[in-house]
């Protein structure tokens, strides 16, 4: 069966970019308003929320960007239960070299945007640069977004992966069939990670890793509709404040870690979403070649028996 889950992520699952966006973890620098150094010829557009900065050729994106800042870190903040904070500063690149030289360090180089929560800012590239099958720019706007808002509401204190990926992924509506599809893969592996693995971090292994990040967003789904956004809203606010995972999940669910956890994934494990990747035709065919080779072994060594019984006949 693991060999199986294998196959399916490699060959069958779509490998979109899981981890297309990222965000800086904290750093004991001082805050300095404003953006980083610029090019001169580059334009600006200002709002309450956010400043948009790109070169002239991406002015109408610019300026589209802004406007939405300006309902989006709002309403963004208000979900989170957290304060809009410092005015942020997009970076709108419209080529990978400027996308990768303007920040502070050296992005991941599969990274479609970048978030630096201490410092307020936002790199984004431009659609230009970011391929056909890149996500809707607002939302990969969104998700960086939120990845600020939490990191300043954190402040010096690392956000859980789990929480940050989770949100960013309901706030910018990326919950999606994929990451059903992503869980069901899980569902025919190893099985689920428990709330308490998330916190600890995601593994390494990107099989792994996708099912992490898959998870995150469902376990921020299933809270939302079980509990309500003020259960959200206490999440964050007791892990901000550096209560432990079990402590802030009883505060703001009012059950233990341990029942919220096995709610959680026996609504998944208990269902036949784990069918579902073998509705898929391609599932059918590994099945049967793998059917046949287990076949041609057993064949294979019934007529070795048969062989060795012979000679002993003989």
């Amino acid at each position: 069966m693991h060999w199986l889950f294998l196959i399916l992520n490699l060959f069958l699952l779509p490998q979109e970019a899981w981890s297309a966006e990222w965000a800086a973890t904290p750093d004991i620098e001082i805050h300095v308003a404003g953006p980083p150094d610029l090019p001169e010829d580059w334009t600006s557009t200002s709002g309450v929320y956010a400043r948009v900065h790109s070169p002239r050729s991406a002015l109408r994106a610019q300026v589209r960007l802004s406007e939405h800042a300006e309902t989006a870190v709002p309403n963004i903040a208000s979900f989170l239960g957290v304060a809009a904070g410092t005015r942020i500063e997009v970076i709108l690149t419209d080529t990978a070299e400027r996308f990768r030289d303007l920040q502070p360090s050296a992005p991941p180089a599969w990274a479609d945007a970048t978030a630096w929560p201490s410092r307020s800012w936002i790199f984004l590239r431009t659609n230009d640069i970011r391929g056909g099958t890149a996500k809707d720019e607002d939302q990969v706007f969104d998700h960086e977004i939120t990845h600020v808002l939490l990191g300043q509401a954190f402040g010096q204190r690392r956000v859980p992966r789990w929480l940050q990926e989770g949100l960013s992924q309901w706030t910018a509506k990326e919950y999606s069939p994929e990451t059903t599809r992503q869980i069901a893969s899980g569902l025919l592996g190893k099985g689920l990670h428990t709330l308490e693995d998330l916190h600890r971090g995601f593994p390494a292994d990107p099989v792994s890793a996708r099912l992490a990040y898959a998870q995150s967003a469902d376990f921020i789904a299933w809270i939302v509709a079980e509990y309500g956004e003020d259960s959200v809203r206490d999440l964050i606010n007791g892990l901000s404040r550096g209560l432990s995972l079990e402590r802030a999940v009883k505060e703001s669910t009012g059950e233990p870690l341990r029942t919220i956890d096995r709610d959680w994934r026996s609504r998944l494990e208990d269902s036949w979403l784990w069918l579902q990747p073998l509705t898929v035709d391609q599932v059918w065919m590994l099945v049967g070649a793998f059917a046949l080779v287990i076949g041609f072994f057993g064949v294979r060594r019934r007529n070795r028996k048969k062989l060795a019984l012979w000679q002993q006949q003989e």
